[in-house]
């Protein structure tokens, strides 16, 4: 080889190990950034998997039944956040030697700092400075229970109440100069939808026979070893029992035929007798004096038109009239029959013990005859005595996905859940609540009655109608509607990150 050509093949070996070191660099760097991404998104799911455990062990204390340092239920704020008073509650939750504190909590600088809640209640809708002061109020710190989720690298759980405002949760300023917060109007939960307190809502509260309850929102904060942080907040409400405006509730027109008795005075405190000559008299069944309006619901309830009654139909109600019409529909019946579809021990009829066949479109159950439906022995006798257990805690939830006809005298306790119409044609004794989506329709048939204690939702057309024979008597009972159950914890609204 001449000369010049090793110097060619000296610089071209050098240039191809310049190259092949140069990519041997790339790939460590890419390797090393690689990791890095996946070490540093690991952290970051660490910590945002440590906010929601802290999220999800703050709400199953507030379960009605949580005993012990383990409740914190009657801890919860009394006020809304802001005001004074026990407005914001934080659960912390400390390593050993570390302080998460309503000091190092409200400190600017801190690790543990809510800057986000000092956002929300004093400078909303606008980026907040550093140095922005505390909440207003009074602040209550509780330890976490057990102590042995201290392994888990949340480090607080604020709780509030949830105030109605157009964009952050809790509050609008006067003007938006202003760093004032305004109070606004506190949140509730009716079981389906979240409504606002006022008006015809007067009370708000955690007590077990609220037909409204506080809606909370709690926030939590973690922060891993490596200093990854993340913050999640949740809505959720305790379900208050069910309670419906009537003996029935219909969304669309009630036809009326036939022979039919609807008493709307609460059969759970009321006692009613009619005499001879068809006067009823209904008294409290522990005082003894007049059951009243606040003793009853509406016999009727419709958000449509009523059929005007004739001679034959008899309707009771402590409120004057006891039938109304054209009034709001409170349901959101879609929210109410997920709610109790779902709900463990839900018997659906299309499974054992029942294996009916429910085709088509929309489905077709077909007709059923001497249908049972909820825990034997306690079929409703007839009339049942005082009852003491609600509906959903002392029997089961019976589901039917499709249109039905039930003949021949069908029996049963608990919650029926219809999807589509039902066609009662020969009696009926049910003691509970009845939600149907479609139309219900009471057709006689021999001489089989509906006795029905309860409430009926009907989502589309009440059609009560007796052309066959028989008779239908509807009652009011409180009793027999399901209730709030203290063992379960209170049901999640919502879920979101904070970007804080």
């Amino acid at each position: 080889m001449r000369r010049n050509e090793r110097g060619i093949a000296l610089v071209t070996s050098i240039l191809a190990l310049m190259v092949l070191t140069g990519l041997a660099v790339g790939l460590v760097y890419m390797t090393s950034a690689e990791t890095m991404i996946n070490d540093n998104y690991k952290n970051s799911q660490q910590a945002y998997d440590a906010a929601l455990a802290g999220l999800q062990n703050v709400r199953e204390r507030m379960t009605p039944n949580a005993a012990g340092t383990h409740a914190i239920l009657a801890s919860l704020p009394a006020g809304l956040p802001g005001t004074p008073g026990n407005t914001i509650l934080y659960v912390t939750n400390p390593r050993a030697g570390e302080a998460v504190n309503s000091n190092t909590i409200t400190t600017n600088g801190s690790a543990y700092y809510d800057k986000e809640v000092c956002s929300e209640l004093v400078a909303q809708g606008r980026a907040a400075a550093n140095a922005c002061v505390p909440p207003l109020g009074n602040t209550t710190t509780i330890v976490e229970d057990p102590a042995a989720l201290n392994t888990l690298n949340y480090k607080w759980v604020r709780v509030t109440l949830k105030a109605n405002a157009g964009g952050a949760p809790y509050y609008t300023n006067n003007n938006p100069g202003s760093s004032t917060p305004v109070n606004q109007t506190q949140v509730c939960w009716d079981g389906t939808q979240q409504v606002l307190l006022g008006g015809a809502i007067t009370s708000c509260s955690n007590d077990p026979a609220s037909v409204y309850t506080p809606v909370y929102q709690l926030t939590s904060m973690s922060l891993t070893p490596t200093n990854s942080t993340r913050m999640v907040q949740m809505e959720v409400a305790l379900d208050p029992p069910l309670n419906t405006r009537g003996a029935v509730d219909s969304q669309d027109h009630v036809t009326l035929n036939g022979k039919l008795d609807v008493n709307g005075y609460d059969y759970c405190q009321c006692d009613c007798v009619t005499d001879k000559s068809g006067n009823t008299t209904c008294t409290n069944r522990t005082t003894g004096a007049a059951c009243t309006d606040a003793n009853s619901n509406y016999a009727i309830y419709a958000s449509d038109t009523v059929d005007n009654p004739n001679t034959s139909e008899t309707f009771l109600s402590g409120k004057t009239p006891p039938v109304v019409q054209n009034q709001p529909w409170p349901y959101d019946l879609d929210s109410l029959v997920s709610q109790f579809v779902s709900a463990p021990g839900t018997v659906p009829v299309t499974g054992s013990p029942y294996n009916w066949s429910c085709t088509g479109t929309p489905p077709s159950c077909g007709n059923h005859a001497n249908g049972k439906f909820g825990v034997p022995p306690d079929f409703p006798p007839s009339p049942p005595s005082n009852p003491t257990g609600p509906a959903n805690m002392a029997s089961q939830t019976t589901y039917i996905p499709g249109d039905v006809q039930l003949t021949a005298g069908a029996t049963g306790n608990g919650i029926l859940i219809v999807n589509g119409n039902l066609d009662i044609h020969g009696g009926l004794d049910f003691y509970g609540l009845i939600i149907v989506t479609g139309v219900v329709s009471f057709t006689g048939g021999g001489s089989n009655k509906v006795n029905i204690y309860g409430g009926i939702i009907a989502g589309q057309q009440s059609v009560v109608d007796n052309i066959l024979g028989g008779g239908a008597n509807i009652i009011f009972d409180r009793c027999a509607l399901p209730q709030r159950n203290n063992n379960q914890p209170p049901r999640i609204l919502a879920t979101r990150e904070l970007v804080f």
